[in-house]
């Protein structure tokens, strides 16, 4: 079983990879100059070391010449750093100017190049601690002189140093991450424009284009995505005002249609029921036809934009309930919760969308069962509930497509329109509409729009 790799967004990646790079960077630099701070200090001290042991030693060589002096004397009478301890070994005797230090701190080969008249130099432990082992042989009085010099100065001050430039890497990696962070930022802030204009034309906004740049890497894609919208707007509004043309065109035969089916109507007496059959037939048809004819010429209004030419305040509880009795449809049906319930809309063309929701319920969900009016989220709402089969959950955004009829609500007596108008309503106003299960069986149509600001706090 293969366990998916979690994939980090641009902006992590980038903050990341700047890190890492500042890390890599700061480490290598950091471990370098410790390294080399560290031999420096090392040959440093051990230079000093060698130095003063050289200067001790000539000191233990003249106090040896003087006739009568004791090798108990001379190392009393020497002065070396604090911490530091001499050893001198003469004839075999060991003596030291510490009691807690013997021979045996002195490495052998230490000893063993002195005897032999050879300076030497190495490390060592003095006690706990490290040290510098100096060995000089005075031959002149048959003697080997060894000086001890602790290094727990120089340990400190490597220490120091260390934690100074782990500090470095560890702000010049936050360094890193937040230049890594800044510099995402300024390289998604394009395809978050991008992605907020395709949103905005995604929801109808047609006319959303992206600001112009002087960055020339940018200019190309900005102006072939605005191209690319100016295009699609026009052929979007060229099928428009096609489709307006032909409802338009084709309005006054349908017109004269139903004035004929309104003779054939007065010469029905005595006819057959063949005839009335076939009457009623081509009157229900025509109705459907012209009903569709408005819908078209309405969807036309729509997104040519002359909505916003005729828009006020409209109080959404008054409208359902006057158009619910217009209808005739019982007032009872109709619910109001909250008050005041009113939006920034035009009238007319939301009384038609609430006509359709009502339609819609009547003729695809077996009859309106409830109307509900009420204020949620600042959003004024009307929920229009049926008692039909309900709409699969597949299909509850396909049912808002233009001629799209679902499953058991599929009736050929609309027009197939009637919720493509109410979706488009909705939108041009800023608002949404969807389809839900109703408790107890059927769908529930929901139409939100936003409140007027008189409206916006009002219980729902």
């Amino acid at each position: 079983m293969r366990i998916g790799r979690a994939h980090l967004g641009v902006r992590a990646t980038s903050t990341v990879s700047f890190a890492v790079l500042a890390l890599v960077i700061s480490a290598v630099l950091a471990g370098g100059t410790y390294l080399t701070a560290r031999h420096f200090l090392l040959g440093q001290r051990e230079d000093t070391a060698a130095r003063q042991s050289f200067v001790d030693a000539a000191l233990v060589r003249e106090g040896l010449l003087t006739a009568g002096a004791e090798v108990s004397e001379v190392l009393d009478s020497t002065s070396p750093p604090p911490g530091a301890v001499v050893v001198i070994e003469r004839d075999g005797a060991w003596y030291s100017s510490s009691l807690d230090t013997e021979a045996e701190a002195i490495p052998t080969h230490i000893r063993r190049l002195a005897s032999k008249g050879q300076s030497a130099q190495a490390w060592t432990l003095l006690g706990t601690q490290p040290a510098i082992v100096v060995g000089v042989p005075i031959p002149a009085v048959r003697a080997q002189f060894y000086e001890l010099s602790p290094t727990t100065e120089l340990d400190s001050t490597l220490r120091t140093l260390a934690a100074v430039l782990g500090a470095f890497a560890l702000v010049t990696t936050v360094a890193g991450a937040l230049i890594g962070r800044a510099a995402s930022a300024r390289v998604v802030a394009p395809l978050e424009d991008v992605a907020s204009a395709t949103a905005d034309i995604a929801a109808g906004r047609m006319t959303t284009r992206l600001p112009a740049t002087s960055d020339p890497d940018l200019a190309v894609i900005v102006g072939s995505f605005n191209t690319m919208v100016e295009a699609l707007d026009q052929r979007m509004r060229r099928d428009a005002r096609f489709a307006a043309d032909v409802a338009h065109e084709l309005r006054s035969p349908v017109t004269t249609l139903m004035t004929s089916v309104t003779v054939l109507r007065g010469t029905e007496a005595g006819a057959t029921g063949r005839r009335r059959a076939a009457t009623d037939l081509v009157e229900r048809e025509v109705r459907r036809l012209h009903r569709s004819l408005e819908h078209l010429l309405e969807l036309g209004r729509l997104e040519a934009g002359v909505l916003e030419l005729d828009r006020g305040p409209v109080d959404v509880g008054e409208l359902v309930t006057h158009t619910v009795r217009d209808t005739m449809r019982p007032e009872e049906l109709v619910t109001l919760v909250g008050s005041p319930l009113v939006v920034v809309a035009n009238k007319a063309i939301l009384h038609r969308a609430v006509v359709n929701l009502l339609d819609n319920a009547d003729v695809h969900g077996g009859g309106t069962r409830e109307v509900t009016v009420g204020c949620a989220a600042d959003q004024v709402q009307v929920r229009v509930a049926d008692a039909g089969p309900g709409v699969p959950t597949a299909e509850r955004d396909r049912v808002f497509e233009r001629f799209v009829r679902v499953g058991s609500r599929g009736s050929r007596s609309g027009s197939g329109l009637g919720l493509s108008l109410v979706a488009e309503t909705a939108h041009a106003h800023g608002g949404s509409v969807w389809c839900e299960e109703r408790p107890g069986g059927g769908a529930t149509f929901v139409l939100s729009l936003p409140a007027a600001p008189a409206s916006r706090g009002a219980g729902a």
